[in-house]
């Protein structure tokens, strides 16, 4: 009996190992290369075993690798492609336009699964409990839709669903996970704001796996408000400057408006243009230096009294017969005497032959009597110069 059962077994170990089967691994990738097309159609199939295809690789004559990333993939998965490879470890389908569901007929040996960037809609089907060895698993960038199920899988350690329209609360194992896990959805919770605290905002979203910068960004209400009032608020500012700065402007011109519009006047009533020495010691061209110096009068408020009209007059002292008026002295030509400590001296002579020394003062603050005094010993200097003429100060 002894020996039947050695020979038996010697029988047994002499017989040649049998390899695993491809043949279901090979008619599944062919599968998804009709469905999805893309780069899979440089797959050589008439090859017996896809192990040397691009994106494959394989152990122990099984497909447990399938990576396929940015191969310009579109359309829905069918069912039943993931069922046959049951030796599958790894699935990479990301950046994509891979659109449907998600698929739900992974092996339940899968550890590794990235299907980000695509189009996928629909909810994460708590089926996905199912992938209890599951460690990595990337969703973002797509478009699911609905709550984060309650999932299970205590060996996870990579999760992304970032960047879709998923609502709700976080809940379960996903609360370990940090913020850029969920960003630029509408889920709340732990490890995001309070589910109360976060109504009307969404959290700034974030790049694919676990990135800091987003694709959409949304403000809540008060927010909004407060970018409106501030716009307004710097408007008015802005306003209020420029009205400052013109007032300022029109300020600074009244005074070379004041002089221009007598000019103006000088022109109508026909005034003849003389020499003028003020401004150097030489002679050039301009208006008549009495009607100059009448003019700054009119410009600075000085030189005499306002009438009723609002216009300027002569004022005489002392003995002095008034025998012309600002008028006259406007159409009068003459000539600068020279400078001295408080101004210019001219000499006018008038339509009706008067000489008057025009005696021009600036910036002199001095009482009447001052002033009457100053008239006089100006009026007695000039008297040396030019014989018997009629003295004025402006």
């Amino acid at each position: 009996m002894e020996t039947i059962t050695l020979l038996l077994f010697l029988f047994l170990i002499s017989l040649p190992h049998s390899k695993p089967d491809l043949s279901p691994d090979h008619s599944a990738l062919l599968s998804l290369r009709s469905a999805v097309r893309g780069r899979t159609l440089l797959w050589n199939s008439s090859l017996p075993s896809p192990c040397s295809w691009t994106g494959v690789q394989c152990e122990q004559n099984r497909v447990t690798v399938l990576r396929l990333p940015g191969f310009a993939l579109t359309g829905e998965i069918p069912l039943g492609v993931f069922s046959n490879l049951t030796q599958l470890r790894t699935l990479s389908l990301r950046l994509n336009a891979l659109t449907g569901n998600l698929p739900q007929d992974l092996a339940n040996y899968l550890v590794r699964l990235n299907l980000a960037e695509n189009n996928f809609t629909g909810e994460i089907s708590p089926g996905f409990n199912n992938f209890t060895r599951l460690r990595t698993l990337y969703l973002e960038d797509n478009s699911l839709s609905g709550s984060l199920p309650d999932l299970k899988l205590q060996k996870l350690k990579q999760f992304n669903v970032s960047n879709n329209l998923l609502n709700g609360s976080i809940t379960g194992i996903f609360k370990g996970f940090g913020p850029s896990s969920f960003g630029g959805t509408s889920l709340c919770g732990k490890p995001l704001p309070d589910c109360k605290a976060s109504r009307g905002a969404i959290v700034v979203p974030s790049t694919p796996n676990g990135g800091v910068e987003g694709k959409r960004k949304k403000l809540s209400g008060g927010a909004i408000a407060g970018i409106v009032i501030g716009s307004i608020v710097g408007l008015l500012l802005i306003v209020l400057i420029l009205m400052f700065l013109r007032r300022k402007k029109s300020s600074s011109k009244s005074r070379s408006i004041d002089i221009a519009s007598i000019k103006q006047e000088m022109e109508i009533h026909g005034d003849k243009p003389i020499v003028e020495a003020e401004n150097g010691g030489g002679y050039g061209s301009g208006y008549s230096v009495a009607a100059a110096a009448a003019a700054a009068m009119v410009g600075s408020g000085k030189g005499g009294d306002l009438n009723s009209a609002g216009a300027k007059k002569l004022v005489f002292f002392g003995k002095a017969p008034r025998v012309f008026d600002l008028e006259d002295l406007l159409r009068a030509s003459a000539e600068v005497l020279g400078k001295g400590t408080f101004g210019t001296a001219y000499k006018a002579v008038l339509e009706m032959g008067t000489v008057v020394a025009v005696k021009r003062l600036r910036d002199v603050t001095i009482s009447e009597r001052e002033f009457r005094e100053k008239i006089e010993t100006v009026g007695a200097m000039d008297h040396e110069k030019l014989g018997p003429v009629e003295s004025l100060l402006l």
